[in-house]
């Protein structure tokens, strides 16, 4: 038993807290080497690592640089007053193509739940084909957006007040008036739920 426990924890040590970008053939793209390991801890009580007033000491929300992604429609503007979703993530970070389906059942959720919310998925990836591939075949849920060059990505982690070698998923929760209210480094999950109608709703 001892043993078994032990081999448990070791193997918990090993799991990985974030996205380091990888090829699958475990060479490192050239594009976004900035994105790193997040080792920091979450604390499992709360949605969001960083929160912001709407008032005097909030903080503006601005959209990074894009890039056309091509063979897809322009993305269209926010719905007025709509809280956006802005998630950062990329066709080769395994976390952030496993909660895809998660935040679409969000969304369905906080929908029905009456909140007015669009999501903006922006991949930092490098590759065009791999991006325009992975979405010819899948669905997202919410509008898929290209960051424009390696670049912008740190100028805008530290923007959003993440540290510019933060690990994707990246999300960021921004008010109907364009202010930046939440961030959180790392993925999300079921149990999350309620911290994250809660905080939108102001329950």
């Amino acid at each position: 038993m001892r043993i078994a426990t032990a081999v448990l924890a070791l193997a918990a040590t090993l799991l990985p807290t974030g996205c380091e970008e990888k090829k699958a053939e475990g060479e490192a793209p050239s594009r976004f080497a900035s994105v790193k390991r997040d080792g920091a801890a979450k604390a499992a009580s709360t949605f969001c690592e960083k929160q912001w007033p709407t008032g005097e000491g909030g903080k503006r929300f601005t959209a990074p640089a894009e890039r056309p992604i091509p063979g897809t429609v322009a993305a269209a503007a926010a719905k007025a007053g709509a809280w956006r979703w802005v998630n950062l993530w990329a066709t080769w970070c395994q976390p952030c193509i496993e909660e895809m389906g998660l935040l679409a059942r969000w969304r369905d959720s906080l929908t029905a739940d009456g909140v007015n919310i669009d999501f903006e998925l922006w991949s930092i990836d490098d590759e065009e084909s791999a991006l325009t591939g992975w979405l010819a075949k899948t669905k997202l849920p919410g509008r898929a957006r290209w960051l424009r060059a390696q670049g912008d990505l740190a100028p805008f982690l530290e923007g959003i007040g993440a540290d510019a070698a933060s690990a994707i998923p990246i999300h960021a929760l921004v008010d109907g008036n364009g202010n930046l209210r939440c961030l959180r480094v790392g993925a999300v999950h079921d149990e999350d739920y309620g911290a994250v109608k809660a905080f939108l709703t102001g329950a």
